[in-house]
C-alpha cells in the first residue's frame, strides 16, 4: 500500500501526517505516547479499500514541530476540519490509541455531527486520571511533576517504598521506572504531558453526544492491560446505546503490527455486519 507523507502548516507550526488507502471513508488516526503515526500503517493493508487513512504525529512526536505552549481543542478541530475539506466529506471515522483515544474523545465532544464511528484502543480519558490532573492542573502538582522529571532516582526510591507497602502495584511501578530512567522518554514526558493538558474531555458530554448522534463506538482493551484495564472500558460503555467491547490478547501495547492487524480484522468484521 502506497504511503504519502505530508506537512500541515498551522499557526506557524508544522504537523506531519501519513496518508494511505483510497477508500471513500475518511479515517483519522491518533497514536499514543512515545509512538508516531506509522503505528497505524498496518491497518492500511487491510482497510485501504474501505478507508482513506490519515495518521497525525501529535506534538512532541515523529516529525511534527510544535512550539506553542499548548495543543488546544480549537487547534485540534481546525486540523480535523482541514482533513474533512481536503477529502470533501461530511462524515469521518476516528481511531485512537491510548493518548490518541483521549484526542478522539475531544473531537466527539466538540463536533459529534461530523462522526460516523470511533475505534478506541486502550484509551486514555475514559475515567479521571488523578495523577495526570495533579501533574498538569494543580500548582503544587506541577512543581512535583517537574521535580520527578529532573530527579528520577529520588522519585523511584519513593515508588519502591510505596510498592513495598502495596500502595503502588507492580505494573505501575514498572511503568514509572521505564518512563523515568530513560532520558529521552523522561524529556518527552516532561514536554507532552503539559502541552496536551488542555485536551481533557467532558465524559458526560461525550457519552450524551454518542447516544444523541448514534455514533458507533468500538472499545478495544488489552486482556492484560494494567494501565487502562478492561474494567474501565466496561464502566464507560454503561448506558451507551451503540457501543461494543473487544478484548485483545495483549497488555497495554497496541502499537505492534500483529496487534494492529488483529484490530483491523475486527474492524472489517464489524463493517460487514453494520
Amino acid at each position: 500500500m502506497e504511503v504519502r507523507k505530508g506537512i500541515i502548516r498551522y499557526e506557524g507550526q508544522e504537523l506531519h501526517c501519513l496518508k494511505a488507502g483510497n477508500g471513500s471513508r475518511l479515517l483519522l488516526a491518533f497514536h499514543g505516547f512515545h509512538n508516531n503515526a506509522a503505528i497505524f500503517l498496518p491497518l492500511a493493508d487491510l482497510l485501504g479499500d474501505r478507508y482513506t487513512l490519515i495518521a497525525l504525529d501529535l506534538p512532541g512526536h515523529g516529525n511534527t514541530r510544535w512550539s506553542l505552549p499548548f495543543f488546544e481543542k480549537k487547534d485540534l478541530m481546525a486540523l480535523v476540519q482541514g482533513f474533512r475539506q481536503d477529502k470533501h466529506t461530511d462524515k469521518i471515522s476516528l481511531i485512537g490509541y491510548s493518548l490518541g483515544g483521549r484526542v478522539c474523545l475531544n473531537i466527539i465532544e466538540q463536533q459529534p455531527d461530523w462522526i460516523e464511528e470511533v475505534f478506541l484502543l486502550a484509551s486514555d480519558g475514559l475515567e479521571n486520571n488523578i495523577w495526570y490532573s495533579l501533574a498538569t492542573q494543580n500548582f503544587w502538582g506541577k512543581r512535583i511533576f517537574r521535580y520527578m522529571c529532573r530527579n528520577p532516582e529520588a522519585v523511584l526510591r519513593k515508588f519502591e517504598w510505596l510498592r513495598k507497602l502495596k500502595l503502588v502495584d507492580e505494573s505501575r511501578y514498572k511503568f514509572a521506572r521505564t518512563k523515568l530512567t530513560d532520558d529521552g522518554v523522561r524529556a518527552l514526558l516532561a514536554y507532552v504531558w503539559p502541552v496536551m493538558s488542555h485536551l481533557i474531555p467532558d465524559r458526560i458530554k461525550v457519552k450524551n453526544c454518542l447516544n444523541r448522534y448514534g455514533i458507533r463506538l468500538h472499545l478495544f482493551s488489552g486482556k492484560y492491560d494494567r494501565i487502562f484495564p478492561p474494567d474501565r472500558s466496561k464502566r464507560f460503555i454503561n448506558g451507551l446505546k451503540n457501543a461494543h467491547m473487544h478484548i485483545i490478547d495483549t497488555g497495554h501495547n497496541f502499537a505492534g503490527r500483529d496487534t494492529m492487524l488483529a484490530v483491523g480484522k475486527i474492524i472489517l468484521e464489524t463493517a460487514a455486519n453494520s
